[in-house]
């Protein structure tokens, strides 16, 4: 029976706009999670899989979510009557859930024989005039152990005493090592371990040869040791921060320009003040003005202040005034424009000026009528050189960044070669249709092995690493792009069909295919559920809270690997630039894939002679490319992301 009261969405873990694919898939992932079958005999878990089932029950038929969601409306409505107004301050905090994840150590004491084969080179040292001692250089060539008791999570007595009263052995012994552990009476297993504080109170060396210069041998005895595993759990605590302006700004005002910043608070509630920026209000680019007190939206500063110069001029006179120095510019350009339609008159003048013979009584009357047909003729180029620019003139057509023609993918079965019946595969066929910089049209159609997204997404889920260092990161994308690169037959070959067809230069086939991955619509990955209330970040939760949102969530490490971005079409930056680094590469481009943690983005560094915005690293020089905007030029960064301080390379091809 169903409760309105409590939060289905909340046990389902899903936002209240989730879709209902969404849902879906968000109830089979904690049914594969909290399932009794899973945990028999846990209470626990068989009252959290009722509460499951219902929210399921609840929010996966139309009509009762239907019913269900006009209940929440009602009651926010009925809270926000009854609650107070809240105070200035608590519109500045947030609260949230934050889950850390805990690593334990977990030690297994183990005890047993162990066998130390050795190889030593002996070292003479002068002692006194009549004395040498002889030293042996020991290296390690093989070691085994059988363990024959193991103890977990438990230092007993034995264990205690052996270890204060003894060092571990000094030996340099590679680990792992091989170790054949006793099950029973009659049952062994090899392993092979690391053996951490390995201790032999009283070691043995048996099977001494010694020849020349060379001693072979073996060191032997009970050893004393631990294998320790480290196992995580998360734990959630509820975190209380305060965010955004506090309302607070200074102005100062520097060589003629007025400058703001403003007051912020910290995670902690304290304060900061922010950089000076330049203030657009204080000279006539903004029609309104933020008064002291106000909390309207902050831009990022400039990063490169506007300068203007101050003119000032002591002369006396229309010249010497604005007016005067206005005036003159537009004598100037006036004419300049009319200087052709005029030629005649001028020629005509200079001719009479010439003509000194006239006497100057008749020329004084030459000279007013020819000044007066001047003026005329002047008054007519001006009216004529406006009644020709009156006409619509054609101006070039602004080219707007267009996204992908793309069709909905084709999914076709690969038969078995021996027979028909037999479906062991299936190949999922896009077709698209995207324009590069200069407007050229490209057509093209690729294929991705189901099987070979299968490996992908198990790949990724399986790996090894916690990405929560940079370095950590930067192994995932390695490990995502080794593991992928050769999967991706299918997109080569439409390049390479591409390539044959136009011919295009070095940096003109770079520019088809990135031009061809920033034409595909942008789409947010995330590793979890596409929640605003799940993430801290202002983009991604001002970006799901859009009306066009585009979100893949539940994505391990928030990205997709190169396979996954073509089987799905689903990418941000970071999937993005993942795959033109993989394809490039490919194709033997010097590119690297840079990253910042600052700016949380992700973009591409490419080695050719292009202009703009660049990464210098060991002497090579990286142009910086966007690959999240369509129809993004290389060397171009938006002002937000520019600052090549803050960026990094995370892989390098060569």
């Amino acid at each position: 029976m169903s409760d309105f009261k409590k939060d289905y969405y909340k046990i389902l873990e899903i936002s209240s706009s989730a879709r209902a694919d969404e849902i879906k898939l968000a109830y089979r992932k904690l049914v594969k999670q909290y399932h009794p079958d899973l945990h028999p005999g846990n209470t626990q878990f068989e009252d959290l899989m009722k509460e499951i089932n219902e929210a399921y029950e609840v929010l996966g038929n139309k009509d009762e979510r239907f019913a269900y969601d006009q209940y929440l409306v009602n009651k926010q409505a009925q809270q926000k009557k009854e609650q107070p107004a809240e105070k200035t301050a608590s519109n500045h905090k947030r609260h949230y859930t934050k889950t850390t994840t805990v690593y334990s150590e977990e030690r297994t004491y183990v005890k047993g024989q162990i066998f130390i084969k050795y190889f030593g080179k002996h070292v003479n040292q002068q002692a006194e005039d009549i004395l040498r001692e002889t030293f042996y250089k020991i290296t390690v060539t093989q070691t085994d152990a059988i363990i024959e008791s193991i103890y977990r999570q438990n230092l007993t007595p034995e264990f205690q005493a052996v270890f204060s009263a003894n060092k571990p052995i000094s030996l340099n012994i590679s680990q792992p090592i091989n170790c054949t552990v006793k099950d029973g009476p009659n049952n062994t297993s090899n392993y092979k371990l690391e053996i951490l504080d390995l201790t032999i109170p009283k070691p043995e060396i048996v099977k001494v040869t010694k020849h020349e210069d060379e001693s072979f041998g073996m060191v032997t005895g009970t050893f004393y040791g631990y294998v320790r595993e480290f196992k995580s759990h998360e734990e959630s605590t509820i975190v209380e921060e305060c965010h955004g302006e506090t309302g607070r700004y200074e102005e100062k005002i520097d060589n003629g320009i007025k400058y703001r910043r403003k007051e912020y608070y910290h995670a902690n509630c304290s304060t900061y003040w922010g950089n000076w920026a330049f203030d657009l209000t204080a000279h006539g680019t903004s029609s309104s003005r933020t008064t002291a007190g106000s909390t309207g939206s902050y831009s990022r500063p400039h990063r490169r202040p506007f300068r203007s110069n101050s003119y000032q001029s002591n002369a006396s006179g229309c010249l010497g005034s604005t007016g005067g120095i206005f005036a003159l510019l537009t004598g100037a350009l006036f004419s300049w424009l009319l200087l052709p339609k005029l030629a005649f008159f001028v020629s005509l003048i200079v001719l009479l000026l010439l003509l000194k013979l006239i006497p100057s009584r008749i020329w004084g009357w030459i000279a007013r009528i020819a000044s007066m047909l001047f003026a005329l003729a002047y008054f007519g180029a001006i009216i004529a050189t406006f009644r020709a620019g009156t006409g619509k003139r054609k101006e070039a057509p602004v080219e707007k960044p267009k996204t992908a023609t793309i069709k909905n993918p084709r999914h076709t079965p690969v038969r078995s070669p021996d027979t028909s019946d037999k479906t062991i595969d299936t190949l999922i066929y896009h077709d698209i249709i995207w324009s590069d910089y200069n407007g050229k049209i490209y057509e093209g159609h690729f294929a991705i092995k189901k099987s070979a997204l299968s490996r992908a997404h198990a790949y990724k889920d399986t790996l090894a690493v916690q990405a929560n260092s940079e370095q950590s990161y930067d192994r995932v994308i390695y490990s995502l792009k080794e593991n992928d690169k050769n999967s991706l037959s299918g997109l080569y070959t439409m390049f390479d069909s591409l390539k044959r067809a136009s011919k295009p230069s070095q940096t003109e086939f770079a520019e088809i295919i990135v031009s061809f991955v920033q034409s595909i619509p942008y789409t947010l990955v995330l590793p979890k559920a596409c929640d605003a209330q799940l993430y801290q970040d202002e983009f991604t939760a001002s970006y799901l809270a859009s009306a066009d949102a585009r979100c893949d969530g539940y994505e391990r490490f928030g990205i997709n690997t190169p396979v996954e971005f073509m089987a799905s079409l689903n990418g941000d930056c970071d999937t993005r630039t993942l795959l033109l680094y993989t394809v490039l590469s490919h194709y033997g481009y010097d590119v690297a894939l840079l990253s910042s943690s600052y700016y949380s983005h992700s973009v591409l560094g490419i080695n050719l002679p292009y202009d703009g915005l660049t990464y210098e690293y060991n002497n090579q020089r990286y142009v910086l490319w966007e690959t999240t905007v369509p129809n993004a030029r290389p060397g171009i960064l938006s002002n937000d992301v520019s600052n090549t301080n803050y960026w990094r390379i995370s892989l390098k091809s060569k």
